[in-house]
């Protein structure tokens, strides 16, 4: 059974998941980098929420919290940072999928069984990078730059789906499905930027990376409850 603090909080996670969406929509309509760092700045807001929560309950275990958060923060500026340079914000991006993998093992600890995921989807996405005609990049720096990010962020989507193998609760399943869509928003957003840019592939880039990041912070409130006992 959830508390009333617990019922207050889940409430707010809901909410402020549909402003950052109603944001969303509207940076969509209206661009400005301005609004995408307002827009970013929600799914930061969102982990902070829940860091609030965990210091209200109590909640003893929060690194893995302030790690996924600091993952948040470097996405929010990431987002800024790519309409000013887009290797900075590269660059942002990558540091803050680190700090996602660093959270995923600090969960559960590395092992053998990570690799069945993470070489196979690695193997994928530099395959779509390299090897298909929807990403054309002429820069060989900048071919090997889109190769790193894309086994760093391959990491962390494989290390996600290995602790989902592993123990299946409601936060391995949201962090799990969160980092798939984070995964397949780059990819796209790859394809906008060295292929083909369409009003489809920002739609697509675009309504997958923001879900993606509030679902990691919506992971952190179940996180708390699946420590605690709760579904």
């Amino acid at each position: 059974m959830r508390s009333s603090l617990d019922k207050k909080f889940f409430v707010t996670n809901i909410v402020i998941f549909i402003l950052g969406i109603l944001c969303l929509i509207y940076y969509d309509y209206h661009g400005g980098l301005w609004l995408k760092g307002v827009t970013s700045s929600w799914f930061f807001i969102h982990g902070i929420i829940n860091l609030v929560y965990a210091k209200k309950k109590g909640f003893q275990e929060t690194k893995v919290l302030y790690v996924i958060e600091v993952g948040l923060f470097l996405g929010m500026l990431a987002d800024v940072l790519l309409g000013i340079s887009f290797m900075v914000g590269v660059a942002a991006f990558a540091l803050g999928h680190v700090f996602y993998i660093v959270a995923y093992n600090i969960i559960e600890k590395p092992c053998l069984k990570d690799i069945y995921f993470v070489f196979p989807i690695s193997a994928i996405s530099i395959f779509i990078v390299i090897g298909t005609p929807f990403i054309n990049v002429e820069d060989p720096i900048m071919e090997k730059v889109l190769i790193a990010y894309a086994i760093i962020i391959s990491w962390m989507l494989g290390k996600a789906l290995s602790n989902l193998k592993e123990k299946q609760c409601t936060f391995t399943w949201i962090v799990g499905v969160g980092s798939l869509l984070f995964l397949f928003s780059d990819l796209i957003l790859a394809i906008d930027m060295f292929g083909e840019s369409s009003r489809l592939t920002w739609i697509l880039c675009s309504y997958t990376y923001w879900p993606a990041q509030h679902l990691l912070a919506q992971s952190m409130y179940h996180y708390i409850n699946d420590k605690k006992g709760h579904v």
